[in-house]
């Protein structure tokens, strides 16, 4: 080190890390070796600056970007590097049109491509802005735009949250989970291109955040440790007539802010935070729904028969959902009485039993074998089209599995999908929901949404963002109060709903499949920073494992799976329920499961009222309920990479075991002063930051820590003790 700190002196401030040539980085390099862990320079260091605005500068050539914070002044402070132009192969000319506008102009087949970046530094006291705009030539000789981010990598201490929802979604995001270009629209990850975009904002821990407009037709893709952003028209389903490229880093002005204070004010800039509280019945109660135990062959007997073993065992219910097969059609709002004899008689059995509200699964496609798919004066009213104007049928997951010419299974086309971005498909399907509940159903369960659904060359009734959908979705389901969970929105956070996580499978991580319990916490996480604070994480357990023809109703996940995700999920938002603790093929004698589930439950209703106070704290100051560590603390080392904990409000650390055979884990608190959870009021106190190593949890323990001494929401309670005492010395000298 001694070495460093001589080779540091000799150069002037500030230090100049950016080298000409790939020779002399390469021979720089052993220098930067004696850097300390957490510096580093750019992966492609630029040439000498030819021209700069505020702490953004642009080299000759003006392929490159670096933005340097304003503490010190050089490349050792490096925030983001930014490699400009993807899509054209020639350099560039770099301009400054005056102290806060840059002007990069670029040829591409003759044809000029032109890039301006203004910095904003009044817009805002605590952010500076940097807008960034390309413009091209209308006609397609070149047909997207696309620039890079540096994302760092795994050891280079930053850390990237937000974007996209991959399948495999982790916290924060995974530098080495690749994928390739996918339009950042909603889709089924199951289904389709495994990723899905929700919401258009990147938060990174150097305090570098990305926003990117509506109005933009984006793709992004992350490779070589890059986030690509693209625009691009061509073979896509946005409908905007304007192929460009927009974005906005916003930065911290004067290099002060915490990651939490930075994320707040590009929150209140970019995002929008639920205006009131979800249905608070589902927070006090769990959600029991007939889908992975019943799957379609649900009926009266069977739902009856669930709900006697539901209060049998004495389970909270907050409703039981209805899920698939209940109607006479996909698309028919009519009850299947075949299956449900006497549907009214149902519905006073399950209230009289349990007191629990009846709701149903819907969603917007309708069959072409029903009624209403067969009815013509609906046709041309109340379906998506295509640009053609035709009535193009879909395929959805319901619909039937053929072979095409190579044999490959597809879905075949089945089905109309509601246009809800047209009133009066709205109209029409409001009339057909609203006579539904006449039957006796409280709310609705709605489902789908995603543009992977559509026809193919759709066009919306309104709205070019193919997102415009999902946002006037969970905008008509709020409609039908706030005990509706929906799947899937876009810039709808002030619906005030629970927005439902995708179906999980039933794995533990990754090395099993794809969406298991490791995607728990990123994806409560990831709905938080993006404004979703009322996440419902789906079903306990997983939709299951071994579905067939011949065994419909699959087979649960194992026990000790089971009784780790009801912890893990036992302090967010909502519980949801399927497979119950008592089924047949758990072994109750070796795991006791039917009494872990109630311990997790009893534990939960301790906590009810405060976990009831955060949602209405939530609503009043926008702050979420459920948090990452970073929010109580700016240690870089642990609550910056933290994946497997959250918090909930000020006073909750939870760190649920998330690894099969695991009874050990160590634990990161936040500043404060904390308490075990498991151990009472008589347990000693725990002064945080720190990391606790090889922490004790058996599979009956939920490792859980609260706050002490009823402290001021963010004070360090000892702080407010020693004010205190001095206060009370100084009173005592009058």
């Amino acid at each position: 080190m001694s070495v460093f700190c001589e080779f540091v002196h000799v150069i002037p401030r500030p230090i100049d890390l950016r080298v000409s040539t790939v020779d002399d980085f390469d021979r720089f390099v052993k220098k930067l070796q004696l850097l300390p862990k957490g510096m580093s320079v750019p992966p492609n260091p630029l040439p000498d600056q030819s021209a700069s605005i505020g702490n953004l500068s642009i080299g000759p050539g003006a392929k490159y970007v670096e933005i340097i914070d304003g503490s010190g002044g050089s490349a050792l402070n490096l925030l983001l590097l930014i490699t400009l132009a993807k899509s054209i192969s020639s350099a560039g000319k770099v301009s400054k049109l005056s102290d806060t506008v840059l002007r990069m102009d670029y040829e591409h087949r003759n044809r000029p491509v032109q890039l301006t970046v203004n910095w904003d530094a009044v817009a805002h006291d605590k952010l500076d802005f940097y807008h960034f705009h390309w413009t091209k030539p209308e006609d397609e000789v070149l047909d997207h735009l696309e620039d890079a981010l540096g994302i760092g990598t795994e050891s280079d201490g930053t850390f990237w949250y937000g974007g996209m929802n991959p399948c495999d979604l982790q916290w924060p995001i995974d530098k080495t989970a690749e994928y390739g270009n996918a339009e950042f629209v909603l889709n089924d990850i199951y289904q389709f291109t495994k990723v899905s975009g929700q919401e258009r904002y990147w938060l990174s821990s150097k305090k570098v955040a990305l926003s990117v407009p509506w109005t933009v037709p984006l793709w992004t893709s992350v490779e070589k440790s890059e986030l690509n952003i693209r625009a691009q028209l061509k073979g896509s389903q946005f409908l905007l007539r304007n192929n460009h490229l927009e974005y906005t880093l916003a930065v911290d002005k004067h290099g002060n802010l915490t990651l939490k204070e930075f994320h707040q004010q590009c929150f209140a800039k970019f995002l929008k935070a639920p205006t009131a509280a979800p249905d608070s019945l589902i927070m006090e109660k769990p959600i029991w729904s007939t889908w992975a135990t019943l799957w379609v062959a649900v009926n009266q007997t069977q739902v009856e028969s669930y709900v006697d073993e539901i209060d049998s065992y004495g389970m909270p219910i907050s409703q039981l959902e209805l899920d698939d097969m209940w109607t006479t059609a996909y698309g028919d709002y009519q009850i299947d009485s075949a299956k449900f004899p006497n549907f009214a008689g149902m519905v006073n059995y399950i209230r009289n039993k349990t007191g629990a509200r009846l709701t149903a699964w819907v969603h917007p496609f309708v069959n072409n074998d029903s009624k209403n798919g067969q009815d013509l004066s609906l046709r041309n009213t109340i379906f998506m089209k295509s640009s053609q104007g035709d009535v193009p049928l879909t395929s959805w997951w319901d619909c039937p599995v053929t072979k095409d010419s190579a044999g490959n299974e597809e879905k075949k086309p089945c089905a109309y999908i509601l246009d809800l971005t047209n009133s009066d498909a709205r109209d029409w399907w409001r009339i057909q929901l609203k006579n539904m509940q006449k039957e006796g159903i409280y709310t609705f369960k709605f489902d789908a949404g995603e543009t992977n659904w559509f026809p193919k060359n759709f066009a919306l009734n309104d709205g070019q963002n193919p997102n415009s959908f999902g946002r006037d979705y969970a905008h008509f389901a709020a409609e039908f109060g706030p005990a509706v969970e929906n799947r899937y929105g876009s810039n709808s956070q002030d619906a005030n709903i629970f927005m439902r996580t995708m179906d999980r499978s039933s794995y533990w991580d990754k090395s099993e499949g794809e969406g298991g319990l490791s995607t728990l916490i990123p994806w409560a996480l990831q709905a938080s920073l993006h404004g979703y604070y009322w996440n419902l994480p789906d079903m306990v357990g997983g939709n299951g494992i071994d579905h067939s023809p011949t065994n419909i109703k699959g087979n649960p996940p194992e026990e000790e799976l089971y009784i780790r995700w009801t912890q893990a999920n036992a302090f967010l938002l909502a519980m949801q329920f399927s497979y119950p603790p008592w089924h047949p093929s758990f072994n109750q004698s070796k795991f006791k499961v039917v009494e872990q589930v109630k311990n997790v439950l009893e534990l939960r209703a301790k906590w009810m009222s405060y976990i009831l106070e955060s949602v209405e704290d939530a609503v009043k100051n926008g702050e979420p309920v459920i948090r990452p560590m970073w929010w109580s603390s700016d240690n870089a080392t642990f609550a910056y990479s933290c994946k497997d904990q959250y918090m909930v409000g000020w006073k909750l650390v939870v760190a649920p075991v998330l690894q099969k055979g695991n009874t050990k884990r160590d634990i990161f608190l936040p500043r404060g002063e904390w308490k075990d959870g498991n151990r009472g009021d008589e347990a000693a106190i725990i002064v945080g930051e720190t990391l606790l190593k090889d922490y004790e949890a058996p599979l009956d323990t939920l490792p859980f820590f609260y706050r002490v001494n009823g402290a001021i929401k963010g004070v360090v309670p000892s702080l407010v003790l020693l004010f205190s005492l001095c206060v009370l010395s100084l009173l005592s000298r009058h």
